[in-house]
């Protein structure tokens, strides 16, 4: 009976600090914004967002709302104030000027001013979202012409990468696949090189450089980065493509180890995304709102690409290059 009057008030004290320790709110319903971008088949839509970015996200557990263009600034507060992260997808929209940059310039700035206020809302950009970051940032053109089209590269990591948000919790397992073995899909003809990263002192002093890769042209370019002091995060390979496109035109690797790392990268981003607390009014709104209320088509044979597609007129089926399939 002594030995157990002794230990009470250690337990007294154990459940006092228990009881003192804040439990962490999460959002397990998290919605993300994906910007759309413009297409030139407008007899099936003038606005599209390629299926693979959607699976990706929702294979996290997210929900998916397409972020129209051409919109009026009241439409992206709404937004802003329902959704929980912002997706800006590759592609070849223009990253200065129309509607995805316009899109991403509303997104951004109030993310940044959300997250100032301690209003929790993340980032990510692939690809060309990852350029579109860059310009935001910057305020001009950072960008180099590079030979970086349709091949998979290891990623270089940089010195401090494991004190990063992005890959703090990795295992070694998976680090060492990145790092080496070709598992990262890049297609682009544009890069940050290291050296204008390492020279502009608004972005290297707003983005912690976490990976660089290097393409046959031998130029060395900034393939992964986060921001310090923000949860916005940029990739300028293609997690998606190692489970969601099956494009045979294209080099993607499709291997465990490459799936594993999209797994990893998704499940990261909708993790911060449960971090964010707006939401919609009620689930009928949530219905209403996401993606699969848009026209969508699957491109068979080679493409092997489903696409959603906006402002359609009508359903042919057209490709987002224009052609009639």
């Amino acid at each position: 009976m002594a030995s157990l009057l002794n230990l009470f008030p250690v337990l007294l004290a154990l459940i006092c600090v228990l009881a003192s320790t804040p439990v962490q709110r999460v959002n397990n319903r998290p919605i993300i914004g994906i910007l759309t971008e413009p297409t030139t088949s407008l007899k099936f839509g003038d606005e599209y967002v390629e299926a693979t970015y959607v699976h990706f996200l929702e294979m996290a557990g997210a929900r998916v709302v397409p972020v129209r263009g051409k919109q009026p600034v009241e439409y992206y507060q709404k937004l802003f104030s329902v959704i929980n992260g912002v997706f800006f997808p590759g592609g070849e929209a223009d990253i200065s000027t129309g509607p995805y940059y316009q899109s991403g310039r509303y997104l951004y700035d109030m993310a940044i001013k959300a997250n100032d206020a301690g209003d929790y809302f993340p980032i990510w950009g692939t690809c060309d979202g990852l350029q579109l970051l860059t310009y935001l940032t910057a305020k001009k053109d950072v960008l180099q012409n590079t030979d970086t089209e349709n091949l998979t590269l290891p990623l270089q990591f940089q010195q401090g990468y494991q004190e990063s948000r992005l890959f703090k919790d990795a295992s070694d397992k998976l680090l060492g696949y990145l790092s080496s073995e070709a598992i990262t899909q890049n297609n682009h003809h544009f890069s940050l090189l290291l050296h204008d990263y390492s020279n502009i002192s608004t972005l290297n002093s707003f983005y912690r450089l976490i990976s660089t890769s290097i393409g046959p042209d031998q130029k060395e370019f900034v393939s992964t980065f986060e921001a310090f002091k923000y949860p916005i995060y940029g990739v300028q390979w293609h997690p998606e493509k190692n489970i969601f496109l099956w494009r045979t035109d294209q080099a993607i690797s499709h291997d465990f180890h490459a799936v594993q790392v999209t797994q990893y990268m998704a499940n990261f981003f909708i993790n911060e995304a449960r971090k964010s607390f707006h939401h919609y009014n009620s689930t009928d709104e949530e219905a209403h709102a996401v993606i699969e209320n848009a026209f969508q088509t699957f491109i068979p044979d080679l493409k092997a690409e489903e696409v959603f597609y906006f402002n359609y007129t009508d359903n042919y089926f057209v490709n987002k290059y224009g052609a009639v399939l």
